[in-house]
């Protein structure tokens, strides 16, 4: 071993040892070399399968939502829900969705939540602490439409939620847009 590669002693005037940055630069592409695993052990699935999506919601940013999920791939749109049962006929129209996969009515959409991997939660606001609540617990990645509540109580259970969420290691991400 060269005298370049050695981690030189700690002085008395710095109490954090001194790594020349090709020595760590070189151990780290080595400890890199070795954490390199098949994505299917990482996330439970192989790279470029696509999740099977629901929609809760389905008026019009829900199904233009859809439009975005359809067009950038790695997404199977395979379900949908909306309180009013013809809105999700129509999304369901619109995205092939068969119709034993659309669903209606206040809890419509729990019917689907063990039938798809990942939702969209497009709702008006004011059902997405509920709905959210729901698909964390049921093992679900979500996709939550802002704003993610109307009040602290709501606000604070889409936190608790996104926490639970992460600790199952699913995705929770509320959307951002802005205008262009």
């Amino acid at each position: 071993m060269s005298a370049a590669n050695t981690i030189p002693p700690m002085s008395d005037s710095n109490d954090s040892p001194r790594i020349p940055r090709r020595t760590f630069l070189t151990g780290a592409a080595t400890a890199t070399t070795f954490t390199v695993l098949k994505p299917s052990l990482v996330f439970g699935a192989d790279a470029n399968s696509a999740l099977d999506i629901g929609l809760i919601g389905c008026g019009g940013r829900g199904t233009w939502i859809m439009d975005f999920f359809k067009k950038h791939g790695g997404y199977n749109v395979v379900a949908c829900a909306d309180y009013f049962k013809d809105k999700a006929d129509n999304a369901g129209n619109k995205h092939g969705i068969p119709e034993a996969m659309r669903f209606g009515g206040l809890y419509g959409y729990r019917q689907m939540l063990d039938k798809v991997d990942a939702v969209a939660i497009i709702s008006p606001p004011f059902f997405h602490p509920m709905q959210a609540a729901d698909a964390v617990a049921a093992g679900k990645h979500v996709y939550l439409a802002k704003p993610a509540a109307v009040d602290v109580p709501g606000c604070q259970s889409i936190a608790e939620s996104g926490k639970q969420a992460s600790a199952k290691k699913q995705a929770f991400l509320v959307d951002f847009q802005t205008r262009a």
